[in-house]
């Protein structure tokens, strides 16, 4: 009976060890693919195409680090973060975006007349003056303003509009249609304003 006993704590323990080393292994592997999928991405550089033939459109790749490794590696979008009112130990996400807006523009000359009072042989004067002044306005652009002394002063509105979706990339198996699990996930950014070019996206998950 004994030697059943032993036989039986020996058979568990092998088995202890291995199921113990297996998950080990699948671990090292998961984190030896994370480290991969991580160098690709920094290495990558932005992706960058149009929709409709004039929205400015980038897809960004998946960034994987820990709380402690976002801490360090970006330490000033941590602190801005540390700012808000959210849990940071609760984050998933952090995505940023950079965008650059050039407008060509051509806006008609408006003359605008200006009154100015002044004293002379103590009574008051008005006098106007001509003053040039410009003004445009679209959906994504407005600005009025008018030149005194060769100085342009006025009011310029920029807006834009951004759409971010996320996707899953799957694996495809020997290249066929086949398609199944997560190859990578991936993140599409959009600007509305045609004039709005992205020059700098990253999408990254905050993983345990």
């Amino acid at each position: 009976m004994k030697k059943y006993i032993i036989i039986g704590i020996i058979a568990a323990s092998l088995i202890a060890t291995i199921a113990g080393l297996w998950a080990r292994v699948n671990y090292l592997a998961s984190e030896r693919n994370i480290y991969q999928s991580n160098t690709h991405v920094l290495l990558d550089s932005l992706r960058t195409y149009k929709v409709n033939d004039s929205l400015n459109a980038a897809s960004a790749r998946q960034l994987q680090l820990t709380i402690d490794e976002y801490k360090q590696y970006r330490s000033a979008d941590y602190a801005l973060i540390a700012q808000l009112k959210a849990d940071k130990k609760r984050l998933e996400q952090v995505t940023t975006v950079q965008t650059e807006t050039s407008y060509e523009l051509s806006a008609p000359e408006v003359e605008r007349i200006v009154a100015r009072s002044g004293l002379a042989l103590d009574s008051i004067i008005v006098i106007r003056d001509t003053v040039k002044c410009y003004a445009y306005e679209d959906t994504w652009l407005s600005f009025d303003g008018c030149v005194t002394n060769a100085v342009f002063a006025g009011t310029v509105k920029s807006r834009d509009s951004l759409l971010y979706v996320e996707h899953i990339v799957p694996k495809r198996f020997l290249g066929f249609l086949w398609k199944y699990g997560v190859r990578e996930r991936r993140q599409e950014i959009i600007s509305r304003n045609p004039h709005t070019e992205i020059v700098g996206a990253e999408f990254l998950t905050i993983r345990e």
